[in-house]
């Protein structure tokens, strides 16, 4: 099922009550009911209603700076990653999922709360969290979850070893906590299947997530896995010189990192099926955002291209989601939260900013919103940042001052042509940019939000971040002089990632 449907063709309704469910469900002799008022959608029995009243697991998974062209079911010819392949045939596949802050401690906030970076604050990373909701693992302990935690945190500051607030995950010395950042994957995915099989023991449903650290930068795969992306086909918007060098020297560990991900999480999947509840747990395969490595002549995150902000995301529920379900509606970061909550049937708290998409997945209702919104404040161009929309068709970022970048994604994928300056697409650009300015506004952003405390100091023109990550193309607010560029150029770039760009 491929779906692209437009959010504006039916008004979301008020959520039945189970009395009247029933009142329904009587008054017909064969005791069926249609759910929702457009025509096609799917006929419910009473005996499905008590059957979906049966919470399932929850298993989240997520890489960090794993961009979605990265595997085979997203087109990578490089890619080796069989089991996310067939993974992803068994599911559902979003070819258009958005990290709306494409930065790890920001996109972990907006995935723990369902809501933008400017709202719950962490805008930065090591900024402080400070959600105005109850978060993703509350809402699920609340509905009787058990709920663990494997991998990397990174919401907490200062220390990582320290008991600090987990937002509905175990406190760090107690049962199904495990906050650790390991740099290979095999140590994370052995306690995770040790958690499973722990949780599957109990009648209680769960929430499991696992945060791997790879394939994040410095590029390192496990021996075995890098010898043999030696001949890789490099994106068309690999610039020549010192983008595609480096680009070259750090994909052969970029993949074979992404590959023994695959391998991993094959062992997890294996030990969903030997615990007997494959077909009843919610599994769900992402990233925190993506990495440039190279592209348009850049590193790292932080910027609203594809390579940065958009991220694989995939979703497997046998019982209520078709198999080769591919969905090309944009989907962003706080939306995951309502999204998961409402695939198993948990009711989500008011005042998130994310939506809930289960009834696209499913196939029982439209997408309720036709754009994501992206936004980063502290980034390769300073402060106050960029932002963004993205929709099915386009993405357009502005800075503050000017409009800045525009690409028509149905036609130019890689995004190789800039429409800013095309005087037949002004019309364009002005509707694009009216739109993203009502966006600002009507979402409580903008462009006077700061930080007081987290890495914002590092963002300054010409600072630390800027001279690391410089590979000969400017940006706007680019800091680097002329005399830095020609002393960089003279030195060979390091393989593996900006060095001083170590967020873990």
């Amino acid at each position: 099922m491929k779906t692209n449907r437009k959010p504006d063709v039916i008004k979301r309704g008020k959520i039945m009550k189970r009395r009247d469910f029933m009142k329904m469900a009587g008054a017909g002799a064969a005791g069926m009911i249609s759910i929702g008022s457009v025509p096609g959608r799917m006929a419910f029995g009473a005996r499905d209603y008590y059957q979906l009243q049966k919470k399932p697991n929850v298993l989240y998974v997520f890489s960090d700076m794993q961009r979605a062209y990265s595997m085979g079911c997203y087109g990578d010819t490089n890619a080796r990653t069989p089991v996310l392949d067939k993974f992803a045939a068994q599911g559902a596949r979003f070819d258009t999922a958005m990290s709306n802050t494409p930065v790890s401690c920001p996109h972990r906030a907006c995935l723990m709360s369902g809501q933008y970076a400017h709202h719950h604050g962490m805008i930065s990373n090591g900024v402080n969290f400070l959600p105005e909701v109850k978060c993703f693992a509350e809402t699920f302990s609340a509905a009787g979850y058990t709920t663990a935690y494997v991998g990397k945190w990174h919401l907490q500051f200062p220390a990582e070893g320290s008991d600090t607030r987990r937002f509905g995950f175990p406190a760090v010395d107690k049962k199904f906590a495990h906050y650790k950042t390991e740099h290979t994957v095999k140590p994370c995915a052995d306690k995770t299947i040790e958690f499973i099989n722990e949780l599957c023991a109990s009648s209680k449903p769960w929430l499991c997530m696992l945060s791997w650290l790879p394939p994040h930068a410095p590029y390192k795969a496990s021996p075995g896995y890098a010898s043999h992306f030696n001949t890789l086909a490099l994106p068309p918007n690999v610039p020549n010189g010192d983008p595609r060098d480096f680009a070259l020297n750090s994909l052969p560990d970029y993949y074979g990192m992404i590959e023994e991900i695959d391998t991993e999480f094959g062992r997890i999947l294996s030990a969903l099926e030997t615990a007997g509840v494959a077909d009843d747990t919610i599994v769900v395969f992402s990233s925190d955002h993506g990495d440039m490595i190279g592209s348009h002549g850049y590193m790292n995150k932080r910027w609203p291209y594809e390579e940065s902000a958009r991220v694989p995301l995939l979703i497997r529920y046998p019982k209520a989601i078709k198999p080769n379900t591919v969905i090309s509606d944009p989907i962003g970061t706080p939306d995951m939260y309502p999204t998961i909550a409402g695939l198993a049937g948990v009711a989500s708290p008011v005042g998130l900013d994310g939506l809930d998409f289960s009834g696209l997945v499913t196939g029982k209702a439209y997408a309720p919103r036709d754009y994501v919104y992206l936004a980063m404040h502290y980034a390769y161009v300073p402060w106050p940042g960029w932002r963004a929309i993205r929709t099915g068709d386009y993405i357009y970022a502005r800075v503050v001052d000017k409009p800045w970048l525009l690409f028509d994604m149905k036609n130019d994928p890689w995004q190789m042509i800039n429409l800013i300056d095309d005087p037949s697409s002004k019309s364009l650009v002005e509707e694009m940019d009216k739109r993203l300015v009502s966006i600002i506004k009507e979402t409580g952003d903008s462009w006077t939000i700061k930080a007081t405390s987290g890495d914002i100091s590092n963002w300054e023109p010409g600072g630390s971040k800027q001279k690391s990550a410089y590979l000969g193309v400017t940006w706007p607010g680019c800091g680097v002089t002329e005399r830095e560029a020609k002393e960089k150029k003279g030195k060979k770039r390091k393989a593996g990632g900006a060095e001083n760009d170590m967020d873990f």
